[in-house]
């Protein structure tokens, strides 16, 4: 009988955290707003830091990808990943980052994406979409930086998600 209890009050909680319309994540010391159904959770540890959510049952389709890529060191960007994303997105041509990359990954995320900006005293979030794929950098002025990448979150869903970052209330 207190098996039977048991199984029926942690069934209750699962199912209610499950069906909430959110999920509050804090990420890297920041705050999110998720949407709440999500079917598995993947941490990819070591130093790529790499957390995903994935909604739904097929591999590799419906996830939100967070990657903190403060330390990042996979690119030679001669700059801090920070600043290199941020001169990126604002098209800066005085640049002391790498030059060469910066034009590669132009075309990736500039060329033919729609481009948003949203910004604060503490952060810049920058927002790119091919239409198949989204992604936001998030640059802070101390030198954070974030970066979330799915391929079904419409932009209105992401900008909802950095409520807390951008203090918007909906």
């Amino acid at each position: 009988m207190i098996k039977f209890i048991l199984y029926l009050v942690l069934s209750t909680i699962s199912i209610n955290v499950f069906s909430q319309p959110y999920t509050e994540l804090i990420y890297s010391e920041l705050k999110f707003n998720l949407p709440g159904n999500f079917t598995l959770v993947g941490d990819l540890g070591g130093k790529d830091n790499i957390l995903i959510f994935r909604y739904g049952d097929k591999k590799g389709k419906n996830y939100i990808a967070f990657t903190d890529m403060t330390n990042d060191k996979s690119i030679d960007y001669r700059c801090s990943p920070s600043i290199f994303y941020m001169d990126l997105f604002s098209k800066n041509n005085n640049t002391r980052c790498n030059k060469e990359k910066i034009n590669i990954l132009n075309t990736v995320f500039i060329d033919n994406n729609e481009i948003i900006t949203w910004k604060t005293e503490k952060y810049t979030l920058n927002y790119s979409s091919d239409h198949n794929k989204a992604f936001v950098f998030i640059s802070g002025k101390d030198g954070k930086l974030i970066k979330i990448d799915s391929d079904f979150i419409s932009r209105k869903e992401f900008k909802s998600m950095f409520e807390h970052i951008l203090q918007i209330k909906y």
